[in-house]
């Protein structure tokens, strides 16, 4: 009895002295409470944010041999390499992981006669999604519109795409460049759909190179669309020219100086003749410059607005320096000089560059030579799309030094084919 007594009384005297504790933990003057100590939720929330920027997301494709799409692998079955040097799997969504589509719809005057069954096909393309993916839509021509923020109301996204309107010029470019923007804050599976020709003239902020660029920095995966509008933008160029009654100049006469000055090295290399951003761009048949225009039109290294030779496939020929002598002719060519020798080399830049996309994201590069194909062709993004999946991982090698990293992913899972980028760049 007396032992239950006292351990009452102790058990007691511990609850008070444990009430006196917790209040005078807490302080009524609040300029007596101590400050934040440094690892505090607050410091952790800032060293979260910059350890997610080091973090690669790679999107991956993995189908068998018979191109069957392989939908339910698991992390375990993964492994990621880079530069050779195994890393750790961070990150993994799984095909059922809510999508950020970005779709890119070229409404340049090409388009005119054909937008409303490109916008029918846009939006069969949303419906194919998963009911929780969220699509912007871009329109670009003349203009880079953004008709919409992410979204899963398809209600919305009609409306969007119904807004689209075609215009002249092509400003690829500036508009992928927006698209990689749209996407470079999100987590997680996220895409661009291009349907374009992949002729760029106008473009004023972004360039072949900078987009280039962009996508190594970038972990979206790009599927474009090609559309060919290469034969209709050679005989409607002749049509103008015929109409004008103007005869196209040769190579001869545009590299003729005026009087008073000198022969220029090439001859775009008259600064009259390149326009400047800002400046209004004098447009012809799809967007292009009248036939005059493109004769006189440079390609300005600094500038940007053309790659590089070593990111384009090897050219039929090359253009001679005019101080070697008259322009050689080919026996299965037109001569330099021609409308359909101008818009090889316009729409080989084109295919190098929608080629590009695809290949440094780990997409795929589908042909719509007809809008009538176009449906077809989104149909296998979409179903692609609803079997990707997305890894990433913070590389073991903290160097940011601007170098390419190599990537290889690989499964444990037999006859399985993954696809994924090959690479990025290791930047600040």
């Amino acid at each position: 009895m007396n032992q239950r007594l006292n351990r009452g009384l102790l058990l007691g005297i511990l609850i008070c002295i444990g009430m006196s504790v917790l209040g005078t933990g807490q302080s009524k003057d609040p300029s007596q409470q101590q400050s934040p100590s440094p690892t505090t939720e607050d410091s952790q929330e800032v060293e979260t944010v910059r350890v997610d920027t080091d973090l690669v997301t790679v999107p991956v494709v993995a189908a068998d041999a018979n191109g069957l799409y392989a939908s339910d692998l698991r992390q375990e079955e993964f492994e990621i390499w880079e530069d050779g040097v195994k890393q750790q799997i961070a990150f993994f969504a799984t095909v059922t992981t809510p999508f950020n589509v970005v779709l890119m719809l070229d409404t340049s005057a090409s388009t005119k006669e054909k937008l409303s069954l490109i916008q029918k096909a846009a939006l069969a393309f949303v419906a194919q999604l998963q009911p929780v993916d969220k699509v912007k839509i871009i329109s670009f021509d003349d203009e880079v519109r953004s008709l919409n923020e992410f979204t899963n109301d398809r209600a919305k996204l009609k409306e969007a795409i119904y807004k689209t309107r075609s215009g002249e010029g092509t400003k690829l470019y500036d508009a992928v460049s927006l698209a990689l923007d749209s996407l470079r804050s999100i987590r997680g599976r996220k895409a661009i759909v291009l349907f374009s020709d992949g002729v760029d003239w106008h473009s004023d902020l972004a360039t072949f190179d900078s987009t280039c660029r962009g996508i190594d920095e970038e972990g979206s995966i790009i599927y474009p669309i090609r559309f060919n509008t290469r034969a209709e933008t050679e005989q409607l160029l002749r049509r103008q020219a015929e109409e004008q009654g103007a005869s196209l100049p040769t190579i001869n006469v545009i590299r003729t100086p005026r009087a008073g000055t000198t022969v220029p090295t090439f001859p775009s290399d008259d600064p009259t003749s390149v326009p400047t951003a800002g400046t209004t761009n004098r447009t012809g048949p799809l967007g292009l410059p009248p036939a005059g225009e493109i004769f006189r039109r440079r390609r300005d290294p600094n500038l940007g607005r053309y790659p590089s030779p070593d990111t384009l496939p090897p050219e039929p020929r090359k253009s001679p320096d005019p101080s070697s002598g008259p322009v050689p002719r080919s026996k299965d060519r037109r001569a330099d000089d021609s409308i359909s020798g101008m818009l090889d080399q316009l729409y080989l830049m084109a295919d190098s560059y929608l080629t590009e996309l695809a290949r440094k994201t780990g997409g795929r590069l589908l042909q719509a030579d007809t809008v009538a194909s176009l449906p077809d062709a989104f149909a296998k993004i979409a179903a692609e799309l609803r079997t990707q999946y997305a890894l990433g991982y913070y590389p073991s090698n903290k160097l940011r030094d601007g170098q390419y990293r190599k990537i290889k992913v690989t499964t444990k899972r037999k006859n399985v084919i993954v696809r994924a980028r090959p690479g990025y760049l290791a930047t600040s």
